[in-house]
């Protein structure tokens, strides 16, 4: 059974669900900690997590891509899907 199913569908439910980002400019775990604060302060998301190994961002919630991109690079650093 899909999430639409039941006929009441929405696609900003599962916008942003799962959404990994490349991060470059991150160098230490206080870079990782700023990128996963700037990410979780964005309206419409519901978690963050930084693996600073790969400089992957991975978010979860229906936050834009726009608007994730934009608060990491409020932060300092820069955020690609």
């Amino acid at each position: 059974m899909g999430c639409c199913d039941n006929g009441t569908c929405s696609t900003t439910a599962v916008a942003a669900i799962g959404r990994a980002y490349t991060v470059s400019g991150m160098t230490c775990g206080s870079c990782a900690a700023r990128v996963t604060a700037a990410a979780r302060a964005v309206p419409g998301v519901t978690d963050a997590t930084v693996d600073l190994s790969t400089a992957t961002l991975t978010v979860a919630g229906t936050a834009t891509q726009a608007d994730i991109a934009a608060a990491v690079a409020a932060a300092g650093y820069t955020a690609h899907p």
